[in-house]
This record gives C-alpha cells, sequence and structure tokens, in this order.
C-alpha cells in the first residue's frame, strides 16, 4: 500500500488537541504515544479500576481504547474543518488483556471521502513481551464543515 498523505498539514496539533478534549480518555489515563498519517497508537498503563473481576483489562475498555485509535487514524488523513464518529466495529477477543500496559495501534486500510476503513489491533504487554489480545474492523466517516473543537455542552464533574 502506498503512503498515506494528511490532508491537513497541521494534522498532528489538530489531533492531538482533539484527543486531550477527550474526557474518556483522560478518565481512563491513555496518552497517544505515536501519531503518523493514517495510524494511531494508544498506550494505557494498568491500573486496578481498569480490570474485570479476573483482573484482565476490561474488555469494553479494549474495545474503546482501539475505537478511539481507529478514529484518530482517520482523523490524521481528513482536511481541515472536519471531525470523526464511528460508524461500525467488528472486534474479536483472542486472548485476555493480562498485563502492566495495554497497546492499541490502528492504520488505515482505506481511505474515502466520506467513510475510511481501518484495521486496529491491542496488545497487552507482560514482562516486555507484547500479546494480541484484540483484532478487529472500523469505520469511520469524516463529517465535512464540522468542527471538531464544538462545545457539546457536556458536564464533566459529579452531577447533583
Amino acid at each position: 500500500m502506498s503512503e498515506l498523505i494528511a490532508k491537513n498539514p497541521q494534522f498532528e496539533a489538530v489531533v492531538r488537541d482533539s484527543f486531550s478534549r477527550q474526557p474518556f480518555m483522560g478518565l481512563i489515563g491513555a496518552r497517544m504515544s505515536d501519531l503518523k498519517p493514517g495510524f494511531c497508537e494508544l498506550t494505557l498503563e494498568r491500573d486496578v479500576k481498569l480490570t474485570q473481576q479476573h483482573g484482565f483489562f476490561h474488555g469494553g475498555l479494549v474495545g474503546s481504547l482501539v475505537d478511539s485509535a481507529a478514529g484518530y487514524a482517520a482523523f490524521s488523513l481528513y482536511p481541515e474543518n472536519s471531525t470523526v464518529l464511528t460508524v461500525d466495529m467488528k472486534v474479536n477477543f483472542l486472548n485476555p488483556s493480562d498485563g502492566d500496559v495495554l497497546i492499541a495501534r490502528a492504520h488505515v486500510i482505506r481511505p474515502g471521502g466520506k467513510l475510511y476503513h481501518l484495521k486496529g489491533e491491542a496488545f497487552s504487554v507482560k514482562d516486555g513481551e507484547e500479546k494480541l489480545c484484540l483484532t478487529g474492523v472500523f469505520t469511520m466517516m469524516c463529517l465535512l464543515g464540522k468542527s471538531d473543537a464544538v462545545n457539546l455542552g457536556q458536564k464533566t464533574g459529579a452531577s447533583s
């Protein structure tokens, strides 16, 4: 596959700004560890509050992390004055996410005008070794003419 080219020369600043404004990613402690046109990697340190009853990273969390990586991989190719939304995701869990670090990687496999198709994977890192725990395919929608910085009026504090 040929090298993917970002349509927005400021893609890195735009994508990282969007990621920094995502409350859920902040809540779980995720960080963006790599970003290139059409590729995103997110990393998450283990916290017992993010695990399920067997001590593995919770499956919903694993899927969410890869979904965000896929969204930002697609968003890295979008033109200015646009934003991204997930249209579809299909994931398969292959192994428990039993590790100290969770890594989500996603890359665009087919860019489009409005719809972008991606492959995403999650790896659990234990004793320095990566183990594939999830693989999936994702479809992201490019919403042209809609700013990613729209204030949705969400409350970030506790409700009364």
